[in-house]
């Protein structure tokens, strides 16, 4: 487990998040959470990916499901 810092919440839908965060190595990460999971799971991007989720170029399925590092990180 690593610290994980939380910058934006880019989509909250009930008991469900995404979030915009870096880890403790400032590495860019984006973080899901669901209703009755065990803890939230973060996932590594780039910093291109990340500008262009903040200026809502991509969208959160894109980004998952084809821009992530593929690397999961414990919060």
């Amino acid at each position: 487990m690593s610290p994980i810092t939380i910058q934006t919440t880019l989509l909250e839908c009930g008991e469900g998040r995404v979030v915009l965060a870096s880890d403790a190595a400032e590495r860019p990460v984006v973080g899901v959470s669901v209703p009755n999971a065990d803890a939230p799971v973060f996932v590594q991007i780039d910093r291109v990916t990340l500008f262009d989720l903040e200026r809502g170029v991509v969208d959160v399925h894109t980004v998952l499901a084809e821009r992530c590092a593929g690397i999961a990180v414990g919060a």
